[in-house]
């Protein structure tokens, strides 16, 4: 594979297939709690301003101050909103999506300034084949942004750095970014690109190059936007508002772990599985690293673009190993720069090969072949087959058959193809180019039909929509629902249920409730026996895995449930 520019069409069709796998049926599913739900109902009281334009700074969920996170995604999925006169769950993940697209086209250029084009389509193409990025990249999240925000942000200090622009501009480019970035999720947007720049320029032992990459007013420029807003909103906001935004929301759970606590090693295990399929590189980039990079074969520039790259994952992966709270895709701003990598390590890999090894087909093919056994599987767990049934009792006890038919028949079909298209590139000796094209692409056919047709055959069964209208339903106009316990459905009752939430946290709270003349309580039905009230239940529904039942206060004479 040539190292020489890519043309002008190849990045054309990257640029096409971001569109097509993460705008495509963007709006077909509904919210999937906890986060969506949430997210789409604080940006819809931005829309609504029932408070006037105030809320635009004080942002608000189910009408009481959100201290949890910053602004920037909310004033964009309201933006997208306010033409349809509601934040809809498609407007909800258009930020996230377009946020997206503009990953990869700047994993593109990026790669292009320190490689060559050939590498940037090449990483452009694998970061979006990535399955955690294209999947969280249709979510209403706000990763997905920060990834690009910090990804444009180095970008900057790259061009900055190599004098591909004016200190100025780089500057600007590298600042303004980071500013974004922290409106977007708090101070890891701009920490991380700056631990980063530290760990390469001290790497380098070039640490006194930092006053080139931090004049006074790009501290400023990065800091300025978020305080500014916190500012505002502080001064909105009742008593108590910097205790939830600064002391629980970053203190509590950066230090102590308030939020999805997890041991230091957690990204040791969870990283190689949250950036699969491209993990299988990873021993091919340590053994093209070592041999061709780091001894120098390829020259200073390749050698330090290598060091910003690994210094930037690095940096990101240790930044929330030392974190209290953990989440998977919490690392997923460190994709773009091990994209790159691995975009490298493949024209390395293949430079001066016409043909791709035969044992790397056979791997791609045993792939497909294993995803189209595995549908097999379980299309016939689906069809009661006995032989199946017996060796996996249960199976079915709690899953759908229909979403298990659905991903099996998906499976099958994609692994399929694969061998189809295998034996084929077999038959016509297939150069390296279009194997690489054949491979990205069916990783990308397979992301689009998850997308479209297996996630909507889950939709019903995650969906906390017709658990809300059933609430609804029961509770008079203008009247409020009653939450017992689970304060993260907060958002999505409020979002489908169209009412307010008067969240109950023990038994004396439900009776007060009941005794002030609240008419229904929603709550998961294990937790009945805890509300200390005989109650009828109304309705029922289930959320994923989680049964959710709509109550009342009971009706003299009958008995009570259980």
């Amino acid at each position: 594979m040539s190292e020489t520019d890519s043309s002008p069409l190849l990045r054309a069709g990257v640029i096409l297939a971001a569109c097509v796998v993460l705008l495509v049926g963007l709006g077909s599913l509904d919210a999937s709690p906890p986060d969506e739900p949430r997210y789409t109902q604080v940006a819809e009281e931005v829309r609504a301003m029932p408070n006037g334009p105030s809320d635009w700074i004080l942002l608000h969920l189910n009408g009481e101050p959100y201290d949890q996170k910053p602004p920037l995604y909310f004033w964009l999925a309201a933006l997208f909103g306010a033409p349809f006169d509601r934040v809809s769950e498609a407007a909800a993940r258009l930020p996230s999506a377009l946020f997206g697209i503009g990953a990869v086209v700047a994993t593109m250029l990026l790669g292009r300034r320190m490689f060559g084009g050939r590498v940037g389509v090449i990483a452009a193409a694998l970061l979006l084949s990535t399955y955690e990025f294209a999947r969280l990249s249709r979510r209403a999240q706000l990763d997905v942004p920060l990834l690009a925000l910090e990804l444009v942000a180095l970008a900057g200090f790259w061009w900055l750095d190599r004098g591909l622009t004016t200190p100025i501009r780089g500057a600007l480019i590298f600042h303004g970014a980071m500013g974004l970035a922290a409106l977007t999720k708090g101070p890891p947007g701009f920490l991380i690109p700056m631990l980063s720049v530290v760990a390469f320029l001290g790497w380098e032992g070039r640490l006194r190059d930092l006053r080139k990459a931090f004049p006074w007013w790009g501290i400023v420029l990065t800091v300025g936007p978020l305080l500014a807003w916190y500012l505002g909103a502080a001064s909105l906001a009742p008593a108590g508002y910097s205790d939830g935004a600064v002391v629980e929301n970053l203190i509590g759970r950066f230090f102590q772990g308030t939020s999805h606590s997890r041991p230091f090693y957690y990204y040791v295990y969870q990283f190689p599985i949250v950036f699969l399929p491209w993990t299988l590189l990873l021993p091919v980039v340590y053994s093209v690293g070592r041999s061709q990079v780091f001894s120098g074969e390829r020259g200073e520039e390749t050698l330090r673009a290598w060091r910003f790259l690994i210094a930037v994952i690095v940096t990101s992966v240790v930044f929330f190993s030392i974190s209290s709270g953990k989440r998977p895709h919490y690392v997923l701003p460190a994709f773009p720069f091990l994209a790159l990598l691995c975009g490298d390590t493949v024209v390395r890999w293949f430079h001066g090969r016409v043909r791709p090894p035969a044992g790397l087909t056979a791997l791609a093919a045993g792939g497909a072949t294993l995803a189209g056994l595995t549908g097999a599987l379980v299309l016939a767990t689906t069809m009661r087959n006995p032989l199946i049934l017996e060796r996996f009792p249960g199976i079915l006890d709690e899953s759908d058959p229909g979403i298990l038919a659905t991903f099996g028949g998906i499976a099958v079909a994609i692994g399929a193809l694969g061998v189809v298209t295998w034996i084929v590139m077999l038959r016509h000796r297939v150069r390296v180019p279009a194997f690489m094209g054949v491979l990205i692409g069916g990783l990308l056919l397979f992301e689009a039909s998850i997308f479209t047709l297996g996630f909507r055959g889950i939709d019903e069964s995650l969906s906390p929509r017709s658990i809300s209208v059933a609430a609804s339903a029961f509770t008079d106009p203008g009247e409020p629902i009653g939450l017992f316990r689970d304060r993260a459905m907060i958002g999505a009752i409020v979002y489908y249920a169209h009412r307010h939430v008067v969240w109950l946290e023990d038994a004396e709270d439900v009776a007060e409730f009941f005794a002030s003349g609240g008419q229904t309580v929603m709550l998961k039905r294990k937790k009945i026996d805890r509300l200390g009230t005989p109650v009828d239940i109304l309705s029922s529904s289930h959320s994923g895995s989680r049964e959710w039942v709509v109550v009342r206060p009971k009706t003299p004479g009958a008995p009570a449930e259980s």
